[in-house]
Parts: C-alpha cells; structure tokens; sequence
C-alpha cells in the first residue's frame, strides 16, 4: 500500500489556491486603482481642450442679447440659452482641434489630442453631444431661438471646415459666431423683433455688429500666434470681452438686472485671467 500524504502536503494546493486568489485580487485592486487615477488625469485634459478661460467670455453673449431685446421684461426662459451658447462654443472648440490635429502634433504637441490624453474618438462623441444638448435648450426656448441655434450651429462648422484658412472670410466668420451667440438670447426673448422699438433693435444690431468685428480682429491676430509668441495677448483680448459685454448689459437699461448681470461678467473678469494661468487660453 502507497503511504497516506501528510497534512502539509494536503495542505499544499490548498495554499497554492489561495495564493492565487490573493493574487487576482491584487492584480484587479491594482488594476482597478490604476483605471481610476486615469479617469482623473483626464480631467485636465478636458479642462484644457476646452478652453476654460474662454468659455467664461461665452454667457456674456446671450445674457447681453436677451437684456437688449427686452429689457428683462417678459418671461426668463431666454436664460436657457446662456448654457446653450457655452455648449455651442464648447463644440466649436473640440471641432477646431480635431481639423488641426495634424499641424498641432508639430506646433502644438502637448495640446490633449496630439499627446494622445484624449483620443480624437472620444472627441467626436464629446462634440456630438455638446451640439445635441445647446440645440435641445434652444429648442426648449422657443422656436426662434432654435432656428439662431442652427445657424450657429452651421456658421461653426462653416468656419471649422471651410473658412478657418481663409483671409477675412475666416476671421468675419468667427465673428458671426459671437455675434449669433448674442442675437440668441435676443431670439429666446418674448417681445419679437418686428415690435421692438426702433432704438433698442439698433442698438441690438449694433451690440451684434461690435461683437463680430471684435472676435474678427482677434482671430486675425490669433492667426499667427505660435510664430510671434502673442498668445499672452490673445487670451488678454479675448478676457476684455467681458468688460464689454458688461458695457452692452448695462446699456440694455434693465435696471437691478443689468447691473447684477453687468457686476457678474465683470466678476469673471479676474478669475479668467487666474484661470488662464493654468490653462490654456486662445
């Protein structure tokens, strides 16, 4: 007869199994950590293609416009398309990067796209989702706002695709984009254009029109900002939206409203340019 086994050697693959278990669970702890620390390693990543400093130029746009067409008179659901002007330019943003992905892995090489930290499918999906959202807001504030909602909508991508390259075109076309951005708080108002008196629908056009040709020399000056290392003065430039922005609320004459309004763009005038600081701004 064969001799009995001993109780460590019963013992052994006893052992063996926990052991492995133990490592299993280890290795999916590791993994686990690991996945986590990435998901929030993309946060910057995020922050920083989308601009923040300037997305806080953006709420200035339609606030002003729904101030000037109605005073703050009528119904406040024309506020919903301040964060659907800010989604608009948050599209317009992950749209620019993608077409320029191939001239930033050589000019721009630490930007989230060309150093992988975001992958241009997730940007996609990112941009997709942004203009699904601002138009679903427009459409919830009224069926002019949604038809500027897709004007934008369309201007953006005009630029992006077709006009960004392109002398005057490319810059006025930018400038259309702020310039709609105001006209839709202006849409979203109660009080339709044809009934406005005739001052406030100039001083409206004017507001659009000042917007437009401001961006436009901006983004004639941006053109040429890795050459000429004036980033730092675009993104200051771009931060002086706010002050003027605030001018155009104050100019609404809506009394506590257009200061509160006014007092708020200049409250984010500060903290863009602290923002700028960590993120990159143009």
């Amino acid at each position: 007869m064969g001799s009995m086994p001993t109780r460590a050697g019963r013992d052994k693959p006893i052992a063996s199994a926990v052991a492995v278990a133990a490592s299993g669970e280890s290795v999916y702890h590791a993994r686990l950590m690991t996945t986590n620390r990435q998901d929030v390693s993309r946060w910057p990543a995020w922050l920083q293609l989308l601009r923040v400093p300037n997305l806080l130029t953006v709420p200035g746009d339609p606030l002003a416009g729904g101030l000037l067409a109605a005073g703050g008179i009528g119904s406040s659901v024309w506020l919903l398309t301040v964060p659907a002007g800010v989604l608009f330019y948050a599209f317009g943003l992950i749209v620019n990067d993608l077409r320029d992905l191939r001239v930033d892995r050589i000019e721009r090489p630490s930007r989230p796209l060309p150093s992988g930290r975001i992958t241009p499918a997730a940007a996609r999906a990112a941009a997709a989702v942004l203009a699904t959202l601002a138009l679903v807001l427009c459409a919830q504030a009224g069926p002019r706002a949604f038809t500027v909602g897709v004007l934008l909508l369309h201007t953006v991508l005009l630029y992006n695709i077709l006009l960004k390259k392109v002398p005057v075109l490319g810059p006025l076309a930018m400038g259309a984009c702020r310039g709609l951005n105001l006209l839709l708080g202006a849409a979203a108002c109660p009080v339709a254009w044809a009934v406005l008196p005739a001052p406030r629908r100039w001083l409206l056009a004017g507001a659009a029109s000042l917007l437009l040709l401001y961006i436009a020399g901006v983004t004639a000056l941006a053109r040429r900002e890795v050459q000429t290392g004036r980033a730092g003065l675009i993104g200051a430039l771009l931060r002086g939206l706010l002050p003027l922005q605030a001018a155009l609320c104050l100019a609404a004459g809506a009394g506590v409203t257009s200061w509160l309004a006014a007092a708020l763009l200049l409250a984010l005038w500060p903290i863009s340019g602290m923002v700028a600081k960590r993120f990159y701004m143009s």
